[in-house]
C-alpha cells in the first residue's frame, strides 16, 4: 500500500488500476441481493465515482488506512445508487413493515424471539405464505448493518457507514453516538435465535456466500435467503428502526 503522505496523489487511472478489483468485489456482493433490473455495470460505475470521491476526501492524518476508507466510500456510493431506485412495490413495503411490527409485538409479549409459526399466526397467514413473503422482501436486506441509520442522531442521513469510515467532517459527538449504536447493535444480536446468530457470523464476518452457508447449515440456498430476510427484519424491530 503506497504512503500517500510522502508520494504524489495517485491519478484516476492509477486508482482504477489498483482498486477496480475492490469495486468489482463490492458490486458482486450487492448484486446477489438486488432485483434483475439492476445492472452490474451500473453498480461498478457508481463504485468508481465513490472511489474517486474517496481519494479526494481521504485525510492522511487520521488513523484510517486508505483502502479501508475508500472501501466504505465505494460501497456507500453503490447503496446510494440503489436507493435512487424505489424498486420495492408499495405492497411489499407494507408486508415488510407488517412483519417487522409482528416481530416487535411478539418479542415484547413473549420476552423472547418469536418463531416463524408464531409470526405467521399473528399475521393470519400460513407458514408457506409467510416464507413466500420473506422471499419477496429479500431485496430490503441489500443494506447491511453498516448502513443502518443510527438511532438518536440528529442527522437523519448519517449512518453507521459514514461514522465508521472516519469521515473528517464527523466530530466527537458522532463518535459518542457510534459507541452507543455499537452497544445497541450488540444487544440486538445477542437476542437473535441461535441459527440467525450463526448466519450473521458466517455471512457478514466470514463473508461466505448463501450457497456456502447452506452447505454448512444443511439447508437449501433459498431457505438461507429466507432466514437472512427474517434476521434483518428481526434486527430492525429489536433496534426500533422504522
Amino acid at each position: 500500500m503506497p504512503q500517500y503522505s510522502s508520494t504524489p496523489a495517485p491519478t484516476p487511472d492509477e486508482l482504477l488500476e489498483e482498486y477496480l478489483p475492490l469495486v468489482r468485489y463490492h458490486a458482486d456482493q450487492l448484486m446477489r441481493r438486488t432485483p434483475d433490473s439492476i445492472e452490474l455495470d451500473d453498480l461498478i460505475n457508481a463504485g468508481v465515482i465513490g472511489l474517486l470521491d474517496g481519494s479526494q476526501r481521504f485525510d492522511q492524518t487520521r488513523e484510517v488506512q486508505f483502502k479501508t476508507f475508500v472501501s466504505y466510500r465505494v460501497r456507500g456510493a453503490m447503496i446510494d445508487y440503489l436507493r435512487a431506485f424505489d424498486w420495492m412495490p408499495r405492497g411489499l413495503r407494507d408486508h415488510a413493515k407488517e412483519m417487522q411490527g409482528a416481530f416487535a409485538e411478539l418479542e415484547q409479549r413473549y420476552g423472547r424471539p418469536a418463531s416463524e409459526e408464531e409470526i405467521a399466526k399473528h399475521l393470519e397467514i400460513n407458514i408457506d405464505e409467510y416464507r413466500q413473503r420473506l422471499n419477496q422482501v429479500r431485496t430490503m436486506s441489500v443494506v447491511h448493518f453498516d448502513d443502518l441509520p443510527i438511532a438518536g442522531n440528529q442527522d437523519e442521513d448519517l449512518s453507521i457507514l459514514e461514522t465508521l469510515e472516519g469521515d473528517p467532517e464527523l466530530g466527537p459527538e458522532h463518535q459518542n453516538t457510534m459507541a452507543q449504536f455499537v452497544t445497541q447493535l450488540a444487544d440486538a444480536i445477542s437476542k437473535l435465535p441461535a441459527r440467525e446468530n450463526v448466519l450473521i457470523t458466517l455471512y457478514y464476518y466470514e463473508e461466505l456466500t448463501m450457497k456456502e452457508i447452506a452447505l454448512i447449515l444443511g439447508l437449501t440456498e433459498s431457505r438461507v435467503s429466507q432466514l437472512h430476510s427474517q434476521m434483518v427484519l428481526r434486527m430492525r424491530s429489536l433496534m426500533g428502526l422504522a
